[in-house]
């Protein structure tokens, strides 16, 4: 099994590890949440701050910001929207399948979204830590925190994905349709579901670092749910485009 999705850049990769365009995206998206970590640091000491009553906010600014910037990007490279070269208002019929969409889901794009996932979220720990020490964030606070940050992305992974097994990457309903259900999933089920909202979740953290066990393992439970349904969901559409061209 040769794993594409690390050295080729043409458009039957949805989202090459190392190509051009994903590692400027990444690094752009490391300069949006470092400038973030700038501008609120708090220039008064951390013991000053908590003797006046005031919970140093910048461990959920940094992670909020870092939340939304990566599931974005996670949510573009699942419908192979960063490499291809160019984006018009109307549906295509002559996408080319992918290899993502060629090759059995399980033994290639879902290695390829778990693995990326994690390699676009590490760019962003040193920024993470230094946000989580600066609001005197424990480590289990911060490793609950990070989770939440993987499994939103790998959830817009998915999803992305799905939209694009839909309707494909030039899709002017698919490109909508992806980003609300991300615009879904981070914003609107603060007032839904606030329980399995993940920009909720970070605030408790942030609040009460060492009470967040319970919220934590809802959300948890919650969104691998939701991404096992869609991995299943991905998985029998791969294999129907796969058994589709077989004929």
């Amino acid at each position: 099994m040769k794993f594409y999705f690390l050295t080729d850049e043409s458009e039957k990769s949805l989202a090459p590890f190392f190509s051009k365009r994903v590692l400027e995206t990444v690094i752009v998206s490391v300069a949006i949440v470092g400038a973030f970590l700038i501008v609120f640091w708090s220039r008064r000491p951390l013991s000053e701050l908590i003797a006046s009553g005031n919970e140093p906010r910048i461990f959920f600014l940094v992670f909020a910001a870092t939340l939304i910037v990566n599931s974005y990007v996670n949510l573009c490279c699942g419908g192979g929207e960063i490499v291809r070269k160019g984006y018009h208002m109307i549906n295509y019929q002559t996408d080319k399948p992918t290899y993502e969409m060629d090759i059995d889901f399980y033994r290639y794009a879902l290695i390829e979204f778990l693995l990326h996932t994690l390699l676009l979220l590490l760019p962003f720990l040193p920024f993470l830590y230094l946000a989580a020490c600066s609001s005197a964030v424990s480590m289990i606070a911060f490793i609950m925190a990070v989770s939440v940050l993987y499994t939103a992305a790998l959830f817009c992974r998915m999803s992305g994905f799905l939209v694009y097994l839909s309707w494909g990457r030039s899709s002017t309903l698919g490109y909508f349709a992806a980003r609300s259900l991300m615009i879904f999933f981070v914003f609107a089920t603060i007032l839904s579901a606030p329980a399995i909202n993940p920009l909720q979740l970070l605030y408790r953290l942030n609040q009460s670092p060492n009470s967040g066990g319970y919220s934590f393992e809802i959300y948890m439970a919650v969104v691998l749910f939701a991404i096992l349904i869609l991995i299943l969901v991905n998985n029998a559409l791969v294999r129907r485009h796969i058994n589709k061209h077989k004929k």
